[in-house]
């Protein structure tokens, strides 16, 4: 959704829609983005061990029940990230693609890996949040962004930083109910640290700030490729689900509900700028 929205609005933007050029920067995305689950399954196999009941949003527990697929899922990783990286370089120096393309793919690919790779191993450096917001905001929709703008602008860069944002509320609402887990396992992010009610403190401040800034933009900007408005309305969604986990939280509720609640709002906001982009798209095509 991440990287279809970056490409929807550059076209709402003016830029040309090319299907070979989106999906080869689509392929530059998912094979990086798939590596990162096998890296990460493989690095947090001792965390995993300390699972027990499977949330909806949590992976599986296949190498800490099969320890000999372990080499094999470090390798897949290893070339999924090498393939991501490959077909970016081959896009710049082939295909015209612009070298903002290459720089994003081997950043986005580095996080992707020290987010649980040692010696950085960013999770459990209390950078793991930041990774996620920086990948999931910026990388991934900029590379959607690229496959039909061809160049970062400044329309682009402020909406990178609500985006940014909502990537942090992702992080954090997915670490909430696993504190336990992450104590046991030596994790030393937010919720581990801190505690609940600090994280969903900082996710009501993520989307108030997220809901601001489109707001801001919306007041001050009066000719945008989208009206801001719009999709400040759908930033209701989060924020209602910020405050209401962040009320629930203090009051010492099962927080599981309350992340899962956000993260769903999450997606009801890209999906339903996705679907008004697309209206916009259509509309300018017919």
């Amino acid at each position: 959704m991440a990287f279809s929205l970056g490409a929807l609005l550059a076209i709402a933007a003016g830029g040309t829609f090319n299907p070979a050029l989106f999906a080869l920067y689509y392929a530059i995305v998912f094979f990086g983005d798939l590596s990162t689950h096998f890296s990460n399954d493989y690095f947090d196999v001792e965390v995993d061990k300390h699972a027990g009941h499977r949330k909806f949003f949590s992976g599986s527990n296949i190498l800490v029940n099969h320890a000999e697929l372990r080499p094999l899922s470090r390798s897949v990783s290893i070339l999924l990230l090498a393939f991501s990286i490959s077909l970016a370089a081959v896009a710049v120096l082939f295909v015209g693609a612009p070298i903002e393309l290459l720089i994003i793919a081997v950043g986005a690919n580095f996080l992707g890996w020290a987010y649980s790779a040692p010696p950085l191993r960013l999770t459990s450096r209390g950078f793991g949040e930041l990774a996620i917001a920086v990948a999931t905001g910026f990388a991934i929709p900029a590379v959607g962004y690229l496959s039909v703008r061809g160049q970062l602008d400044p329309f682009f860069v402020f909406l990178t930083f609500p985006f940014m944002m909502y990537g942090l509320v992702l992080s954090l609402s997915l670490e909430a109910p696993d504190r336990e887990i992450d104590l046991k396992g030596g994790k030393r992010n937010i919720a581990v640290q801190k505690g609940e009610c600090t994280v969903f403190s900082l996710i009501l401040a993520m989307v108030l700030c997220a809901t601001s800034a489109f707001v801001f933009y919306a007041w001050q900007t009066t000719v945008t490729a989208i009206d801001v408005w719009v999709v400040t309305l759908f930033s209701v969604a989060p924020l209602m689900a910020g405050l209401l986990g962040f009320v629930k939280a203090f009051q010492k509720r099962d927080v599981n509900r309350y992340s899962t609640w956000n993260i769903v709002s999450l997606y009801f906001f890209n999906m339903f700028t996705i679907a008004y982009l697309l209206l916009i798209v259509t509309y300018h095509l017919a």
